[in-house]
């Protein structure tokens, strides 16, 4: 008796490919997801970053300027400055809704809508009536992404900032 050759393959042989590429697409499908979300971490971190070195150049650039400093309150973190041109600028925290931002009375938000301010604290030294040197340090925070925490960094921001035309 002949045995005939069947050409094909036997359930094993398919069982065992399909079972393999189920774990291949499963490893190319996290790999890919791990991408995604570590992409979306980089981009609002950058994001926080870039505003809060904003602020803190806005800040700078403010109280290097400034004629002199009228009042630093260390208990409410208040700062009023003389500007070249004669005029006072108060720089401060201002709350909207649920978001907090580092504020000036110029109308104009040093910190963006999507992002929120914590810790922020002004120190004048070498005291609050007499301040040559302001320290000034904040936390910021991502807004948006407040529903994922791993994507939500808090990133700190610390300066001091010296007087230069008295």
């Amino acid at each position: 008796m002949e045995l005939k050759k069947v050409k094909g393959f036997s359930l094993v042989e398919l069982i065992i490919v399909v079972g393999l590429l189920g774990i291949l697409i499963l490893a190319i499908s996290s790999a890919m997801l791990m991408s995604i979300i570590s992409s979306n971490r980089i981009r609002t971190t950058t994001k926080v970053k870039q505003a809060g070195n904003y602020a803190i150049g806005q800040l700078q650039t403010m109280i290097r300027n400034a004629k002199s400093i009228t009042s630093c309150n260390s208990s409410t973190y208040t700062l009023t400055l003389v500007n070249p041109g004669g005029g006072s600028t108060v720089v401060d925290t201002e709350i909207v809704g649920s978001n907090t931002f580092i504020a000036s009375n110029s109308g104009t938000y040093l910190t963006p809508t999507d992002v929120s301010v914590s810790n922020f604290i002004l120190n004048c030294q070498p005291d609050d009536i007499n301040p040559v040197l302001v320290k000034i340090s904040f936390d910021l925070t991502d807004t948006l992404s407040a529903s994922q925490a791993r994507e939500n960094p808090t990133l700190h921001f610390e300066t001091s900032v010296s007087i230069r035309n008295e």
